[in-house]
């Protein structure tokens, strides 16, 4: 039986990483030869440190891509380049291209980790419930993004309570601050790509208690330079105000930056990237 490699996204989140672990404990149980790696050299070290904190060396994943012809399952993202063929996909973003994957599961829920693991709860043990649990809350910031769903996090308090997992501590764990001691590096914390019809962009986020907006304008600095030498339609910097918990976000054209506000804490996927395609197709903005 030929082995199959599960992809999380580029760049991966901690989502991303034990959505790929999770994946492959599962699909192993049920019979399939598959292996998750992470090809990027580099993660980041917010990442690598809560991973590490629940028990997950998401360093031991990271191996480059085989040059040969390969099939793939891709998490929490459904659209990859890859030498060979992709024959499923387990995402919860919204997907802006059609998509022909025969087994594409894809939801409106709060994390991948969330997709795999509901229902699934006797497949894996304490301790990887709450790995996912952890991705789950850092991805919607503990559920005050507008991305979590309130369903989704009562199955989190439920199965606490069940397994006599400690809630209030990984709610505490998924408010993670963005380490600001390199600027340069904040600025592209969280970064994704996206590439829908012509526009080409890509977007990070940062997530302060303090905001200081002499901090703000110097990240801003580094990333104008930074778009004009990716060449980029635009380049989204979303600051998340944790004490607030509501969103700024700063789109970076090439001759300007638009600010737009949010009164709660705005998911990247779900709605600032949408509203933002909504503006530039109205304005012509390219």
């Amino acid at each position: 039986m030929s082995k199959i490699y599960i992809l999380g996204h580029e760049n991966p989140d901690v989502d991303s990483i034990v959505s790929g672990y999770l994946l492959e404990k599962y699909l192993s149980m049920k019979g399939m030869n598959t292996e998750f790696i992470i090809p990027d050299e580099e993660i980041d070290l917010e990442t690598i440190n809560i991973c590490l904190k629940y028990g997950l060396d998401a360093q031991k994943y990271q191996k480059p891509l085989s040059k040969g012809f390969n099939q793939y399952i891709l998490v929490d993202h459904n659209d990859r380049e890859v030498n060979g063929e992709i024959i499923a996909i387990f995402d919860h973003h919204p997907s802006f291209k059609e998509n022909k994957i025969k087994h594409y599961y894809n939801k409106r829920i709060s994390s991948t980790t969330c997709l795999i693991c509901q229902n699934n709860e006797d497949m894996f043990s304490d301790d990887d419930l709450k790995l996912a649990f952890v991705a789950a809350m850092v991805d919607t910031a503990s559920f005050h993004s507008t991305k979590g769903r309130k369903i989704d996090n009562e199955w989190i308090k439920k199965i606490c309570n069940q397994r006599e997992i400690n809630y209030d501590e990984i709610y505490q764990s998924g408010l993670m601050l963005t380490n600001l001691n390199n600027l340069n590096l904040a600025a592209l914390h969280g970064l994704k790509k996206y590439h829908i019809d012509d526009i080409v962009m890509e977007a990070s986020y940062i997530q302060i208690a303090d905001v200081n907006q002499n901090v703000i304008d110097n990240m801003l600095d580094y990333l104008k330079d930074y778009r004009n030498k990716k060449k980029l339609t635009c380049f989204v910097f979303i600051v998340h105000d944790m004490v607030k918990f509501a969103s700024k976000v700063y789109i970076l054209f090439h001759n300007n930056i638009k600010i737009k506000n949010y009164k709660t804490y705005a998911s990247r996927g779900d709605q600032i990237i949408p509203d933002l395609l909504k503006l530039i197709k109205k304005h012509d903005i390219l």
